[in-house]
């Protein structure tokens, strides 16, 4: 009887849990003539907190690495939500006005997600520290669990 009960549990265990998997991707996005695309991938089973990463990139590497997210997650990552920005032209050392104009506009589409579907709201300040730098499909690694790295030459 206890072996019944243990199943019956967990039968409406899996039929009421719910997994979210998203995949958005947005390449027509411009502010004051400079081009960016965003992508967002969420894998994760229901959970209150999950965690984000925010990844930028310049639009290049953007179009190079976007595809190789749902390839390098897997289930036993430390973040569920992955955000990928691309800018024409980006770079990190070098920040200009516009780029903060997109930046910021990004951290607004996140928090604004966040929001209307009931997670944890997370704070503009917060999205500095949450930010990191993309500069190649090698770097994807040092953000997700990859089985194998990439042999740099």
């Amino acid at each position: 009887m206890k072996k019944i009960s243990y199943l019956v549990i967990l039968s409406c265990f899996k039929i009421f849990s719910q997994n979210v998997h998203i995949e958005i991707t947005d390449y027509a996005k411009q502010i004051d003539d400079k081009k960016y695309s965003t992508f967002q991938y969420v894998h994760a089973s229901y959970s209150y907190s999950r965690p984000i990463i925010v990844l930028v990139a310049s639009k290049d590497v953007f179009n190079k690495v976007y595809l190789e997210i749902p390839s390098l997650y897997q289930s036993k990552q430390e973040y569920t939500d992955v955000y990928l920005l691309g800018i024409e032209n980006f770079k990190s050392d070098n920040v200009t006005e516009t780029d903060k104009k997109i930046l910021e506009t990004f951290y607004d589409g996140i928090i604004k997600y966040r929001n209307d579907n009931g997670l944890p709201i997370i704070k503009k300040e917060s999205m500095n520290g949450l930010t990191n730098f993309v500069f190649g499909n090698d770097d994807l690694c040092n953000y997700f669990s990859c089985r194998f790295k990439s042999k740099k030459k």
